[in-house]
C-alpha cells in the first residue's frame, strides 16, 4: 500500500518554502501548484485504495459475454463491484495481503446467469404421483383413475392429491369433476396441465379455493356440464387463480423455507437472478416476504395483476414498484395474452393445421389491452405480454401504435414472452426492430416437434421460434427457464432447437442471451450481465468447461462456486476455495450422469 504520510509531509515543506520567501505576491502561481500536488495526491491515495482487492480469481478461463473482449485470465472483486479483468500478471498486482486468491487452475468462469423467465412459488403439501415418464406422454384417463383409488386408501381424508397431466386429456369428456368425486370424495385432487394453461379439479379443490357456479374470471374459463355447474375443468385466469388462493392458506414460514431451498438450488446451477413472475403468491405476500427476506439470488419481481369477474386488478401492484432492499425490487408488469398452441389456445390469424375449426383466442379484448399498457407506462413499468400466436402479437403491435407512435416505444423494450409465431413475413422483423421488442425464449419450448409441428404445419414451422434470425437483425433475445431451471439443459435446447433447426443459436450466443440478453431485458445491461470492470460481482465458476465438451454433457453441469454482490452465495466445496481433486470429481460424477 501507498504510504501518504512522507509525501504530505514534503508537499508541506515545499509550501512553508514558498511562503517563507515572501512570495505571496505569486499566489496564483502557488495556489496553482498547490492544486496540481493535491491532484496527484488524491490520484495515488485512490490508486492505493482500487489496489486493495477482496478477492481474485486468476489462471482461469473466464467467458465475460461482453463482445468488445470476450476472454480474459483473471477477474478482480472490491466489495460488490469488479475492478478489473485482464491478464493474471496485471490483475494479480492489485493484491494485498488480506486479498483472498483463487487459483481457478483453468476451471471456465462465466458471468452469474440470469433466468429472464420464471415462476417461483411452494411446495404446497400433497401427495404427488405421476404415471408419465415424459412430458409429452399421454395420460389416459382410466390409469388416473386407477392410480387415485389406490392413493387415497392410503391418505387422511383431506390431503390433497396432485398429478401432472397431458394436455391431451382435456379432449375426454370423461375426465371431469363428477368422474373425481366418485373415487375421491373426501381428497381435493388437482390435475395440472404440463403448460401451466389449464387444470381439472375435483367439489373438495374447488370448495378448497373457493370456486361455485357463480365464480368468473375475466381473462380466463370454468366450464360447466349439461346442469350449468362446474365441471371441474378451468384453463387460462381462472387456473392462474388456484395457486396463489391455495398458497394464501399455507403458513409463512413454509413459504420461506420453500424458497429459501429454490434459490439456494438456483445459484447451485450458477444463476445469480431470477426475474420471477409472481403467478405462486399474492401481492401481499409478495410484498410480505420480499422486502423482509434476501436469499442467494437476486430477485426481479414482476407483478402480475389477477382478475376478478370484470378486469384485470392492476391496481392491486401500483404502490409497490420499487427496490424493496439490496437484492429484490419489484419492476415490470406481466400480462398473458393467449394461451399456449398445446391446448390450442393460441391465437392465430390462420387456423390450427390438425384442427381447421380453431385458431385459439385472446384472453383479454383490445380495450382491456390498451388499459394494461396505458397503467405499465403510468406507472413507468416495463410491458411484460405473454403472447404466442401471430394474432395475438399483431393485436400487441396495433394497441401500440394506437396509442403512440413508433419512436415513442424504441427505448421502451416491451418484452414478448415466447413469441413463437413473432416472424411470419418479412415485414415483421422490422416491426420488431422499429419499435424495440424484446423477445424472450424459452428453450425447453423448442424441443417438443411432435405436437407443435401437427399444430402448425410445415409453412409456419419454417419460422416458428426465431432466435437465429433476431440476433442476425440485432433484436433483443435473453433466455428464461419456464420450466426445468437448469440454464444448461436450456442451454443445450437453444444450441439444437427440435423444432426448428434453423433458428438454433452458438453455445456462445446461448450464455450471452442468458447473461447480458436476460440483463438487458430488464434495463440491467449496464449493472450486471458482463464481466467488466464496474459492473456487479455476480459470477459462477463451472464445474466443467461448457465450451469444450459435447453438447449432449452440458446438462449435466453445475456450479463450483456462485457469487452475487461480490459475496459467495454457494459454495460445492464449502470452503471458497477450489482444488485440482474436487474439480475432477465434480467433473467425473458429471461424466457419470451423462453415460
Amino acid at each position: 500500500m501507498i504510504r501518504t504520510e512522507p509525501l504530505n509531509a514534503i508537499i508541506y515543506k515545499v509550501y512553508k518554502t514558498i511562503v517563507s520567501k515572501n512570495c505571496l505576491k505569486h499566489y496564483r502561481i502557488i495556489n496553482q501548484f498547490m492544486k496540481y500536488v493535491l491532484f496527484i495526491l488524491f490520484s495515488l491515495i485512490k490508486l492505493s485504495t482500487v489496489a486493495q482487492a477482496d478477492y481474485i480469481f486468476h489462471n482461469g478461463r473466464i467467458f465475460t459475454a461482453d463482445k468488445k473482449s470476450l476472454w480474459a485470465e483473471a477477474i478482480a472483486i472490491k466489495a460488490d463491484k469488479i475492478i478489473a479483468v485482464g491478464k493474471n500478471a496485471d490483475i494479480l498486482r492489485l493484491k494485498n495481503p488480506q486479498t483472498k486468491i483463487i487459483n481457478l487452475q483453468q476451471q471456465l468462469v462465466i458471468p452469474g446467469i440470469n433466468d429472464a423467465h420464471d415462476h417461483v412459488g411452494t411446495n404446497f403439501p400433497a401427495r404427488n404421483f405421476s404415471i408419465a415418464k415424459s412430458i409429452t406422454d399421454p395420460t389416459p384417463w382410466q390409469q388416473i383413475k386407477d392410480s387415485i383409488g389406490s392413493i387415497v386408501k392410503e391418505i387422511p381424508a383431506g390431503t390433497f392429491i396432485f398429478c401432472t397431466i397431458n394436455p391431451d386429456l382435456f379432449l375426454d369428456a370423461s375426465a371431469n369433476r363428477k368422474s373425481l368425486d366418485s373415487i375421491a370424495p373426501q381428497h381435493p385432487v388437482l390435475l395440472s396441465a404440463w403448460t401451466g394453461h389449464g387444470k381439472i379439479m375435483n367439489s373438495p379443490a374447488l370448495d378448497f379455493v373457493g370456486f361455485n357456479d357463480q365464480t368468473v374470471f375475466a381473462g380466463g374459463k370454468l366450464y360447466k356440464d349439461a346442469s350449468q355447474h362446474l365441471n371441474g375443468v378451468v384453463e387460462e385466469y381462472a387456473g392462474f387463480e388456484v395457486p396463489h388462493r391455495m398458497n394464501s392458506k399455507l403458513e409463512k414460514e413454509k413459504i420461506i423455507n420453500d424458497l429459501e431451498a429454490f434459490y439456494i438450488h438456483a445459484a447451485s446451477l450458477g444463476i445469480t437472478t431470477v426475474q420471477n413472475m409472481c403467478t405462486e403468491l399474492t401481492a401481499q405476500q409478495v410484498m410480505d416476504i420480499y422486502q423482509n427476506h434476501q436469499f442467494a439470488c437476486r430477485v426481479r419481481l414482476i407483478a402480475f395483476p389477477f382478475t376478478n369477474e370484470k378486469e384485470v386488478l392492476l391496481n392491486d401492484w401500483e404502490k409497490d414498484f420499487r427496490q424493496l432492499n439490496k437484492k429484490n425490487a419489484v419492476a415490470g408488469v406481466k400480462l398473458i395474452m393467449d394461451g399456449t398452441p398445446v391446448e390450442r389456445l393460441a391465437c392465430l390469424r390462420q387456423p390450427y393445421t390438425d384442427a381447421p375449426a380453431q385458431v385459439g383466442k385472446l384472453n383479454f379484448s383490445f380495450t382491456q389491452l390498451k388499459k394494461y399498457i396505458e397503467f405499465s407506462l403510468d406507472h413507468q413499468q416495463q410491458i411484460i405480454i405473454h403472447a404466442v400466436g401471430d394474432s395475438t402479437i399483431s393485436t400487441i403491435i396495433r394497441a401500440m401504435r394506437s396509442l403512440h407512435p413508433d419512436a415513442f416505444w424504441k427505448d421502451k423494450r416491451l418484452r414478448i414472452e415466447h413469441g413463437e409465431l413473432a416472424v411470419l413475413q418479412s415485414g415483421d422483423m422490422n416491426t420488431l426492430k422499429q419499435l424495440g421488442i424484446v423477445i424472450v425464449q424459452n428453450p425447453t419450448h423448442l424441443a417438443i416437434p411432435q405436437i407443435v409441428t401437427p399444430r402448425f404445419g410445415t409453412d409456419r414451422m419454417n419460422f416458428i421460434e426465431p432466435m437465429r434470425s433476431l440476433l442476425d437483425n440485432n433484436i433483443p433475445l435473453a433466455l428464461g427457464s419456464d420450466g426445468p431451471n437448469n440454464p444448461f439443459l436450456n442451454m443445450m435446447l437453444a444450441t439444437f432447437h427440435p423444432n426448428n433447426p434453423n433458428e438454433a443459436i452458438t453455445l456462445e450466443e446461448a450464455v450471452i442471451a442468458y447473461t447480458y440478453g436476460a440483463a438487458y431485458a430488464e434495463f440491467k445491461e449496464k449493472e450486471k450481465g458482463t464481466l467488466a470492470k464496474g459492473m456487479l460481482a455476480d459470477l459462477c465458476v463451472l464445474s466443467q468447461d461448457i465450451f469444450s465438451i459435447t453438447p449432449e454433457q452440458l446438462p449435466a453441469t453445475q456450479s463450483l462456486l456462485t457469487m452475487v454482490d461480490g459475496k459467495i452465495v454457494y459454495d460445492a466445496k464449502g470452503t471458497g476455495q477450489l482444488s485440482i481433486p474436487f474439480v475432477r470429481a465434480a467433473n467425473q460424477k458429471n461424466r457419470e450422469q451423462v453415460h
